[in-house]
């Protein structure tokens, strides 16, 4: 079989060509897997890199970041979602002595309060007062102002505003004034235990 292969150039070339494609498939079975994985590993370690300061960075915030948590942690403990009491009744005076804190703070006069009866809604009992009051329209809205952003949250219902006739001995240089009702809501967690 060797005495029949070609001599002289055709051999030469033929030998060329087996030895071409001997490398060429050496070079896709072993050389191009291996540039391949070179190619990315490099990439990866490139990308590492280049994560590098931002993770730094990132990591030299991270204390700053916990202390932040803690305070809006104690920040939300300390803010009082619901009204405090042992039970519906206590949380009622505890109510009424805020709203009238609130309405002494802007001038306006608390004529009745009616404790509305509690209702139970959801894990939480709904304590309510019924309220006429009066005084001028800037103290009213002053007030209402001062409800809406309390704490505990309060809601107000059944708002109704009505102007006041002026009274004869009232001076005629004094503003006058409206009488006001509304229902003012607050809740208190229901802390007795489910019964079997």
């Amino acid at each position: 079989m060797i005495a029949t292969m070609p001599t002289g150039w055709r051999g030469r070339a033929l030998a060329l060509a087996v030895l071409f494609i001997v490398l060429a498939a050496f070079y896709v079975v072993a050389v191009a897997p291996l540039l391949d994985l070179y190619a990315e590993r490099e990439a990866t370690a490139a990308t590492r890199r280049s994560l590098l300061p931002k993770l730094n960075a990132v990591a030299g915030e991270l204390p700053a970041l916990r202390t932040r948590v803690a305070e809006l942690r104690t920040a939300t403990d300390s803010h009082k979602l619901t009204l405090e009491g042992a039970s519906d009744a206590v949380a009622s005076a505890a109510l009424q002595g805020r709203i009238e804190q609130l309405a002494r703070a802007a001038a306006v006069t608390i004529g009745s309060t009616e404790i509305l009866p509690a209702e139970m809604q959801g894990e939480y009992h709904r304590i309510g007062l019924r309220l006429l009051m009066n005084g001028p329209y800037a103290s009213l809205v002053q007030l209402l102002a001062k409800v809406e952003t309390a704490t505990p949250p309060l809601v107000v219902e059944n708002l109704q505003i009505r102007s006041l006739a002026r009274r004869a001995a009232a001076p005629a240089s004094s503003a006058p004034g409206l009488d006001a009702s509304l229902d003012v809501y607050g809740f208190r967690e229901n802390k007795t235990p489910a019964k079997p």
